[in-house]
């Protein structure tokens, strides 16, 4: 979202997320790029990409209604519909 002269505009970054729900998003300030909570496991939007992915492999693919980031220790938290709390080490991705 941008403001220019106290109006509003939104873009939309659905791309290939088509009808998949988003529950939560996150931003990792150190890259730049975005996680979505989904109700099929989380996904990640590579900064300057338009194309969503799996944000890693590992984790079942079920809802996630929430994620956290710890943005310092490069770690985000997925709390799931019935699987727990899963942590991913956004630090070890590539």
């Amino acid at each position: 979202m941008t403001r220019s002269g106290g109006t509003a505009t939104w873009t939309d970054l659905t791309y290939n997320l088509a009808d998949l729900p988003v529950t939560d998003l996150v931003r990792d300030d150190a890259t730049g790029d975005l996680y979505a909570a989904t109700d099929f496991g989380v996904m990640k939007l590579a900064h300057g990409s338009t194309t969503w992915a799996v944000a890693a492999a590992g984790m079942p693919m079920v809802e996630v209604p929430g994620l956290t980031i710890s943005s310092e220790a490069r770690v985000l938290y997925a709390a799931t519909h019935g699987l727990g709390a899963w942590k991913l080490d956004l630090g070890k991705l590539k």
